[in-house]
């Protein structure tokens, strides 16, 4: 019998209880309390928190400003969160400035991570995204106070992302949403 064979299958076993361990996140492996009768849901799935945390407004010209919008997502899970993607739409007054997105929803296996976030358990990313906003006759007043500092912005969207249960099941939902700011 070959035992490197033997020790390099073992070890590729071992790798790869390792490397799921670190994606599951650790909330996954704990063991029955005292509390929790075998058979029982082990925890709860709540929802990702999403919040503004700053719009940052920077003139460029007459016409046009950076608009940097700042979102913190917390994940209040014990397992490791997939955030996907952002997508919203910047208000000031009754005005539409400006859209945006965040992320990539992921296409097969294979599909590239660099635009999706992991959230590990009971943590929070910060995400950060910057566009144009245009200066004209219908939005000049809405415009006029975001650059001067005054604006009163309403942020509204949906997001996505997967999450995976104590029964090593992964879900995914996507979510609306509606924030102010400040």
């Amino acid at each position: 019998m070959n035992t490197k064979a033997i020790y390099a299958v073992a070890g590729g076993i071992a790798a790869a209880a390792v490397a799921i361990f670190f994606i599951m996140g650790i909330g996954n492996f704990r063991p029955l309390g005292n509390s929790e009768a075998p058979g029982t849901s082990q925890t709860q799935i709540a929802d990702l928190q999403l919040g503004l945390r700053d719009i940052v407004v920077e003139k460029t010209d007459e016409e046009n400003a950076n608009v940097q919008v700042v979102f913190d997502a917390h994940n209040p899970n014990r397992s490791t969160a997939i955030l996907e993607t952002i997508h919203y739409t910047l208000d000031v007054g009754q005005y539409q400035m400006t859209t945006g997105d965040i992320g990539v929803s992921p296409e097969g296996f294979v599909s590239g991570q660099e635009d999706i976030f992991p959230i590990v358990g009971n943590s929070t990313v910060t995400l950060k995204d910057t566009q144009v906003a245009v200066r004209n006759n219908l939005t000049a007043s809405s415009w006029d106070s975001m650059v001067d500092g005054t604006g009163q912005y309403s942020v509204e969207g949906s997001y996505s992302y997967r999450l995976t249960g104590s029964n090593f099941q992964t879900s995914y939902y996507e979510k609306g949403f509606a924030l102010t700011f400040p």
